[in-house]
């Protein structure tokens, strides 16, 4: 599996939001390490597990800025999260009933480089803008 690294491609130039995505990127790596040294079943969907888990974290910590802020794509930018937190859900149990095959690792691994990557370069700098257009920090 392809490692994803970070740079200055992926910051959407919120220190809170970037070292979230930083921390997603660094977990999703975690699994792919843990599923290439066979580490068995019980290691894997755990890293699984908090890979989901922190997901859902960040996409919680997210949203709470954008409804705080009044930014008009919250509705729209929840529904991604939601589709994503399905997909992934549906994938988690696909792992426990049928083990880490590497395909599965693979598949899990792929959808959420792609999306991860896609979803900060053309949605989250959309906020980010929003946040710099009407002078909105974040701490």
């Amino acid at each position: 599996m392809e490692k994803l690294q970070w740079d200055n491609s992926l910051s959407v130039g919120i220190e809170l939001i970037d070292g979230q995505h930083q921390m997603l990127i660094q977990r999703l790596d975690e699994f792919a390490a843990a599923v290439q040294a066979n580490l068995g079943v019980t290691q894997i969907v755990k890293t699984l597990t908090f890979l989901i888990e922190y997901t859902e974290f960040h996409f919680d910590a997210e949203e709470k800025h954008m409804a705080d802020s009044g930014y008009p794509g919250l509705e729209s930018h929840h529904q991604m999260h939601e589709d994503l937190k399905t997909t992934l859900a549906g994938l988690e149990q696909d792992f426990r009933e049928d083990g880490a095959t590497e395909v599965l690792a693979e598949s899990i691994h792929t959808l959420m480089v792609n999306w991860l990557v896609k979803h900060i370069r053309e949605v989250d700098t959309q906020f980010s803008a929003y946040l710099k257009d009407k002078g909105i920090t974040i701490s």
